[in-house]
């Protein structure tokens, strides 16, 4: 019914849109996308102007302030509504609403499906978290990960000149869709890869066991995550090695290294290489969310705090 309405709508709001704004409302309809931040809408605004006849154009060039009046234009027309979650975030009423972590992954072209949710959706666990686990990157390198997009997004259009908006850190609320999010930040941004059929993105099979290791109380608990290594380690053992091996940080392979060697009694050829990253004198832990204990891997010169 709400889809009935939002098109009864747009045909009757029709003959308010400017040329301009009809276009774009057109190029909106018959894209993919739902929901729109303002720099993904500029892009599709700056891709009208590719085809300027009939438009009666102020100016040739495509410029903010031509963009704030569009879209202010589609917006009274009914064509764009407020998204109910995201304050910054438009929707394109004729358009199907998708589910959270779809409206998310499109909002913010850097998060992706994390930790327990990616567990559970490979079928790791049988818990089933009552949160959409997200992960986003820090501040310390979302400038150069937007830089790249932004080239890569405006490529097509550059010939036109004129103005660009700058991509805008996407702040998610605590809420999307009635659906509860838990937002984690990292400096060192994963392996990510698409969900079929979906807008969404999510950790690969290798990183999400990686995060397990480094972030365990996202993933139900230290104990949880072993009893998951142990239950499925040998049918993904080539994808978690190479994203082992990827991972720059010296923890994961110790970690990753004790429970293949001491725990699964599994032993690869890298298994020697991740030795010489353990550190004798130091305090590293099996569990970095849990104390120190005494019980410890000589070997892997690691705590066994779980």
């Amino acid at each position: 019914m709400q889809e009935v309405s939002a098109a009864y709508i747009l045909l009757s709001e029709r003959g308010r849109l400017t040329k301009l704004a009809s276009a774009l409302a057109t190029s909106l309809e018959t894209g993919q996308f739902p929901v729109y931040s303002d720099f993904q809408l500029f892009v599709e605004f700056r891709r009208v102007y590719e085809k300027p006849e009939g438009l009666y154009l102020r100016q040739k060039e495509p410029s903010i302030a031509a963009f704030r009046r569009t879209k202010n234009n589609l917006l009274d027309a009914n064509v764009l509504g407020h998204d109910p979650d995201y304050p910054r975030v438009v929707r394109c009423l004729s358009k199907q609403d998708l589910p959270a972590e779809e409206v998310c992954c499109l909002i913010d072209p850097f998060c992706y499906i994390s930790h327990i949710s990616a567990m559970q959706r490979y079928g790791l666990t049988e818990r089933r978290p009552d949160q959409l686990y997200l992960t986003v990157p820090a501040v310390k390198i979302i400038s150069e990960m937007q830089k790249l997009k932004m080239e890569a997004q405006y490529f097509e259009t550059l010939s036109l000149g004129g103005e660009f908006l700058q991509m805008t850190r996407i702040n998610h609320p605590s809420v999307v869709r009635k659906r509860k999010l838990n937002v984690f930040e990292t400096s060192i941004y994963g392996d990510v890869q698409s969900v079929r059929g979906t807008f969404a993105r999510i950790s690969t099979i290798g990183q999400t066991f990686v995060d397990m290791l480094l972030e365990p109380h996202l993933c139900g608990g230290m104990a949880h995550v072993r009893d998951v290594w142990e239950k499925h380690t040998k049918t993904y053992l080539e994808h978690i090695t190479k994203s082992v091996n990827r991972n720059t940080r010296p923890i994961v392979k110790v970690r990753a290294g004790y429970l293949l060697d001491e725990v699964l009694k599994i032993r690869i050829p890298e298994m020697d290489e991740w030795q010489r990253h353990a550190q004798r004198g130091g305090s590293r832990v099996l569990d970095p969310t849990k104390p120190y204990k005494n019980t410890y891997s000589e070997k892997w010169m690691l705590s066994i705090n779980v």
